[in-house]
């Protein structure tokens, strides 16, 4: 079900920026044979979420009906929901680390490397008023300071940056 509806969005996209387009067309933007797309498109019009109009007599119209619509808006609404529940999980568990340095002592934060959720190490730190700092991964680890290795950081220099006293940002978020 979830790859129908990642290829209806697909369909949908294809559409928004050629709505003319072909099946053939579909087929190349999806990736995928003219013939599986044809049964797909003729799975789509039965769920109802693909409309069929003749523009003449060899050529044919698709569109994203509402049904359709209403299941990729569905879609987006999950994705989003897991998002942030992800983001609340991540967060609650920063703000207890940095916490935790805070306790014993660390006043700085620094992240090696860049981070996807580098917003979340700097909300924390300002929560717990710790001072944030940021730091090219080919930098040595500051000695006085509570460390973070980016999870963006090549293999190799997170490697060194932990083995110098650094904490993998990945292994504080899988606990």
């Amino acid at each position: 079900m979830e790859s129908d509806v990642a290829t209806l969005q697909n369909i949908a996209d294809t559409l928004k920026e050629e709505p003319l387009a072909s099946q053939r067309v579909l087929a190349e933007n999806a990736g995928m044979s003219i013939g599986l797309m044809n049964a797909i498109l003729k799975r789509f019009v039965e769920r109802g979420w693909i409309m069929l109009t003749n523009v003449n007599l060899r050529k044919l119209s698709y569109a994203v009906t509402p049904a359709g619509i209403a299941e990729l808006s569905a879609r987006s609404q999950k994705f989003a929901k897991r998002t942030f529940e992800i983001a609340n999980k991540y967060n609650e568990i920063l703000c207890k680390v940095v916490s935790d340095a805070s306790q014993k002592g660390k006043s700085t934060l620094v992240l090696y490397g860049n981070s996807y959720i580098k917003f979340l190490l700097v909300y924390a730190c300002q929560t717990f008023n710790v001072t944030f700092l940021e730091k090219s991964a080919s930098e040595p680890i500051t000695e006085d300071a509570f460390c973070v290795v980016g999870e963006q950081c090549e293999e190799s220099d997170a490697a060194r940056l932990v083995e110098q006293g650094g904490v993998s940002l990945l292994e504080l978020l899988e606990g």
